[in-house]
Formats: structure tokens, sequence, C-alpha cells
């Protein structure tokens, strides 16, 4: 399968499928006019590799996997050892952790802020219904109406 086959099939660019290449995750080969020509199951790497980089893994992650990537990623693991592959998925599950952990105090942060923000509004308004309240009392509902 040449280059725009394997990019068809799989959903994405002939640029991308370069891409992981000079990364060394994909090893088409040659022919004699320099055509890349892929094998079958390149499209399962390629899905693959898109779907790890998706998940928020790197090239550097993926190389570490090696034989692995040919797997199934999701559902079932047939990897002869999958030793590499655990590791590098603890290792990124940490650092998703940390960005959640660090997103979850940002979010904390505004919502603070905001509240902080709003409050001089509410209280405003709150002050604006009580001089209200005040300036009114005692007078008759009728006259407040307009209705009299």
């Amino acid at each position: 399968m040449r280059i725009g086959e394997l990019a068809r099939a799989t959903g994405t660019t002939t640029r991308a499928l370069r891409y992981y290449e000079e990364h060394g995750l994909l090893h088409p080969e040659r022919s004699a006019n320099g055509y890349r020509s892929y094998p079958p199951d390149a499209v399962k790497l390629v899905e693959n590799i898109r779907l790890l980089l998706a998940a928020g893994l790197t090239t550097e992650d993926l190389l570490l996997l090696g034989g692995c990537l040919r797997d199934e990623v999701i559902g079932g693991h047939h990897c002869a050892d999958p030793a590499a592959k655990v590791e590098v998925f603890e290792q990124r599950l940490a650092v998703i952790q940390r960005r959640i952990d660090d997103l979850t105090a940002v979010r904390e942060q505004l919502l603070a802020q905001l509240e902080d923000l709003r409050a001089p509004a509410a209280l405003a308004r709150r002050g604006k219904c009580a001089k209200l309240r005040d300036a009114t009392a005692g007078r008759p509902r009728e006259l407040l109406s307009g209705a009299a």
C-alpha cells in the first residue's frame, strides 16, 4: 500500500505519516523508484499511533512501546512483553493526573475570583433594594403600584 492509500485508510494525512516515519514510528519499505510501501498491518499501527497521541502520549513514549504499538490498544492486549507498555502508561497517567490537579486548582481560583467580582454587584443590588424598601415604608400599596 502506498502512502496516499494508507492516509485515506486511516483518515490522516501523508504529512502526518511522514512525520511518524521521521520519528521512527513507521518503517515503510522503499521501492526502486523511492515510493514508500506499507504492509496491510500499517493501518492498525497508524490508528494506534493516532489514538495514543490524541490521548496525550508523545512520540518518545510511543517509541518505548516498540512492537506493542501493533497490538490492539483498546480491548485485548497481546503484547509479548507488556512491561514497557505498563511503564509508559503509568508515567503518562501520572502526568495527566498532575495536569488535572493543576487545572482543578486554577478552576477553584477562578471560581473564587468570580465570586469576589460578583459580590460587590450583589451587595449593590441588595443595597438599592434596601433603600427602596426604606423609602417606600409606610406608604399605601396603591400609591406604589400607580393604581391611585
